[in-house]
């Protein structure tokens, strides 16, 4: 068997055909990678623009529109299921509670019922004392949520709203 022959013009055709390659090929390269860095920073831009539009729906302050019930924290943390430590009040008419829901939390902290050794089946539970700071914050459905903490973006932190002016 003989091995084909190798013409001049051939010859000339691939080399003519490399050449052109190694000239093109550094701005091909180039131009791939802007797309890919106009690709992904427009997809960046969007993915921040996303987040901070829904940070802003979200986290606006509100009304507190659930009056008749309190959620009193005793840690500035969510538990590991998403629900919040501490306890609720509810506010009746007549109850002779004050309607300030910072109050009420002070109401339950000096009773010590926000104590993590409080024992609602005692009746000999001490007296707790309040915080320092409690910060006054919204929940989802309206209701006011009192925080132990001096941070001022708590509620933010929490995933609830800042109460409305």
């Amino acid at each position: 068997m003989t091995e084909p022959e190798m013409r001049p013009e051939r010859a000339d055709a691939i080399r003519s055909m490399l050449v052109e390659h190694v000239r093109t090929e550094p701005a091909v390269r180039a131009r791939r990678r802007r797309h890919r860095i106009i690709g992904w920073g427009g997809l960046g831009v969007l993915a921040i623009g996303v987040g901070a539009t829904a940070g802003a729906v979200l986290l606006q302050p509100a009304q507190v529109t659930e009056d008749r019930w309190v959620q009193c924290l005793s840690e500035p943390t969510r538990n590991s299921d998403g629900t919040f430590p501490g306890s609720g009040a509810m506010i009746s008419e007549g109850s002779g509670l004050p309607d300030d829901p910072i109050e009420i939390c002070k109401i339950m902290w000096e009773s010590g019922a926000l104590d993590p050794d409080f024992d609602a089946t005692s009746l000999t539970n001490p007296p707790g004392e309040v915080p320092d700071h409690l910060r006054l914050c919204v929940m989802d459905d309206g209701a006011a949520a009192v925080v132990p903490s001096s941070n001022e973006s708590i509620c933010a932190a929490l995933g609830l709203a800042d109460p409305a002016e």
